[in-house]
């Protein structure tokens, strides 16, 4: 085998491979005659076939094995003796593989490059940390006392906004009865919201006993085309008034949430309170490390995987204009473009991509059991009511939880980052300014 060097720089390595005919149809009669001896055929004992009858049958397949083995044993040669870190598989070009010339190609490697680790400690990002006060805690208690509301109190007079009234009712539109717009003693609060815009306002003042027609119209977007937009009456009866019982926030209360106390229930929202904004603050944290690291890689990226790269954001960018209207950065864009900014993110995508796994390699950090399974807990809730089902999934499908991998190594990369190598500045801010900081950043 000859193998002559044709390119070398940082992102790719091409040699041409030549090996003599001699050699191919050494090993391919070394093939037939291995074959001779278990053959068999109609007319003939086992090992008894004639050679030209056995090279007329399984020449081009033995022929196929063998230059698949010395393409192999090329490839293998090449890394070994070159110390090539490869990309991807490499690519065969010019093959000549004719019975009775030299077997010879051009292999095509793409390269990783060599990838210095940046001056961590130039980068420093900022942690917004959630300084949770009294008045937001008092406000989500009273959210939780919404849930918990009453309605015991029987009235005899006037319903008033808040109010929870019984009706039957009966639908008509064009005066007659339409399907789905009859009511058997619904209970209904004033001001809720829960029905067609104007139908609850026009109960306020009934009282129990009173006949009322209500008469509404369907808003143009309702769900059922044959009501959409149209008027309509109800015959409505208030069978029911009752008003709000006042919720007492004591012990009781809280063990509705399953705390022991009022003290304990604040403990546990003022948590979840702080928990909830883990996982943004987080995704924002990334970012800015992202944009600050961009500036310190310099190295060079392979061609297929930048174009694959390429194609993946031109593929999810259009299913998202499809779903929600064409990218405000790509309106008015031409082809060339486009092509121009998707690879000037696909490039930064795949230098970060390559140096946390170069990180991760150097630092030597692994996956465990845990790992995996906290990662399917929380697909899980992305899933609410279906928890039980999406982990069945995964348990049942190791190709499914092999797919986390990824994922997990460039969160645990990106974590031990922020752990151990960069300055991290903690700030304090309070719920509302919080709020407007992440939706701030979420828009950019």
């Amino acid at each position: 085998m000859k193998i002559e060097e044709l390119k070398k720089d940082s992102t790719e390595y091409h040699a041409k491979v030549i090996v003599a005919a001699k050699g191919i149809t050494e090993a391919i009669d070394k093939e037939l005659k291995n074959a001779a001896k278990t053959a068999k055929m109609d007319g003939f004992r086992v090992g008894k076939v004639p050679a030209s009858i056995l090279k007329k049958k399984y020449e081009s397949s033995i022929r196929a094995d063998v230059v698949h083995k010395e393409l192999n044993t090329a490839i293998d040669d090449i890394i070994k003796k070159e110390k090539l870190n490869v990309a991807i598989d490499p690519s065969i070009d010019d093959l000549v593989n004719e019975s009775g010339k030299d077997l010879s190609f051009v292999l095509k490697f793409e390269l990783l490059p060599e990838i210095p680790m940046p001056d961590f400690k130039k980068i420093s990002i900022e942690k917004p940390t959630l300084t949770i006060a009294d008045k937001d805690v008092d406000d989500q208690i009273k959210r939780l006392t919404e849930f918990s509301k009453s309605y015991e109190k029987a009235s005899k007079g006037k319903a008033a906004k808040g109010d929870q009234v019984t009706i039957d009712a009966i639908g008509y539109v064009d005066g007659k009865a339409f399907d789905g717009g009859k009511l058997d003693a619904h209970k209904l609060v004033l001001g809720s919201g829960a029905f067609i815009p104007g139908f609850e306002d026009q109960l306020i003042g009934t009282k129990a006993g009173d006949d009322i027609t209500v008469k509404v119209d369907f808003p143009a977007e309702y769900h059922s085309a044959d009501l959409a937009g149209k008027p309509a009456e109800f015959k409505t009866q208030v069978k029911a008034v009752h008003k709000e019982s006042e919720v007492k926030i004591d012990d009781e209360f809280a063990k509705k949430f399953n705390c022991e106390t009022v003290a304990k229930l604040k403990e546990q929202i003022s948590e979840n309170m702080e928990s909830s904004y883990n996982e943004p603050v987080h995704v924002m944290m990334k970012m800015k490390f992202f944009d600050k690291l961009e500036g310190l890689m310099k190295f060079d990226v392979p061609k297929t995987l930048l174009d694959r790269e390429v194609e993946i954001l031109a593929k999810q960018t259009a299913n998202a204009a499809d779903q929600e209207g064409e990218d405000e950065e790509l309106k008015g864009k031409s082809d060339k473009e486009k092509k121009a900014y998707f690879t000037k993110l696909a490039t930064r995508r795949v230098r970060i991509g390559l140096l946390l796994a170069e990180y991760i390699k150097v630092n030597k950090l692994s996956i465990n059991e845990n790992d995996l399974r906290q990662a399917v807990v929380a697909q899980a809730r992305n899933y609410p009511g279906q928890e039980q089902q999406v982990i069945d999934f995964y348990q049942k499908n190791r190709e499914a939880v092999e797919s986390l991998k990824g994922p997990i190594m460039e969160e645990k990369g990106v974590q031990a980052i922020f752990d151990k190598e960069i300055i991290v500045n903690e700030k304090a801010y309070s719920k509302d300014k919080l709020e407007k900081l992440l939706e701030k950043e979420m828009k950019n």
